[in-house]
Parts: structure tokens; C-alpha cells; sequence
């Protein structure tokens, strides 16, 4: 397969149990997605039932794959019995900018009018009506 038509894109999942990452991971790769990353499995309660489940294993991996795989790895993941939940984005852009530090701009400061007494501020007040 060609990276050129590769996107990178990653997928958070939550899972019935700590066994059924390794065939989540296989199932991956053996539609031909490469997996860079990914966060170690936890697990966690959940607020609500999930297909008769308290609680699931929470994990996300980044991965690069032609769109046509994606669409595969949706299709394979919505039968799987082991996976309650899934989502697939494609992260931000990083810029090459944003690797560089920022400066930071301050605006000019501007000439202030000098402060008056209140009784100053009457006195301009009452030639600016008249």
C-alpha cells in the first residue's frame, strides 16, 4: 500500500475486557492499519450500563490508514462482541509553526491624558456643554 493516500487518525474505544485489546489490536493490523501510538488500557466505571455493563477498558491508539481500511475497521468493529464503544477522528494539523516558541507581541502604549482632579473634570465638562 502507498503512504501517500495514508491519513494519520485515532481511535478511543472502550472495551468488555482486558483480553480482547490484543485481538482489538490484531483486527487492526490485519486490515492494514499501523498503529504509532497508543495509551495503555484502564479501567473505568461507567456512568451508565453499556450493553449490560458496569464498568469497561478504556484506551485510544493513533494509527495511519487510507480511508478504504477505515471504513473496514468500522465495519469489523461494529460486530465485534468485545468492543461496546468506538470512535474514529482524524486529530488537528499541527502546524510547523506552532513548534516554534511564540513571542509574544505587546501593543504600544499609548500617550494617557493626564489624570484630573474632579474638580478639574467639572470645569471641562462644563466648557465641553457650553
Amino acid at each position: 500500500m502507498d503512504t501517500e493516500n495514508k491519513k494519520e487518525y485515532e481511535i478511543s474505544f472502550l472495551l468488555t475486557s482486558l483480553e480482547s485489546e490484543k485481538e482489538f489490536a490484531g483486527t487492526l493490523a490485519k486490515l492494514g492499519a499501523e498503529i504509532f501510538y497508543q495509551k495503555p488500557v484502564a479501567e473505568l466505571r461507567l456512568a451508565y450500563k453499556i450493553k449490560k455493563h458496569d464498568s469497561a477498558y478504556f484506551g485510544f491508539y493513533h494509527f495511519k490508514a487510507s480511508p478504504d481500511i477505515v471504513k473496514g475497521v468500522k465495519e469489523a468493529l461494529n460486530l465485534n462482541r468485545n468492543v461496546l464503544r468506538f470512535l474514529i477522528i482524524t486529530p488537528p494539523v499541527k502546524l510547523a509553526s506552532a513548534e516554534q516558541p511564540r513571542q509574544q507581541v505587546r501593543p504600544e502604549r499609548k500617550e494617557t491624558a493626564p489624570i484630573l482632579s474632579n474638580e478639574a473634570l467639572s470645569e471641562k465638562l462644563e466648557e465641553i456643554l457650553k
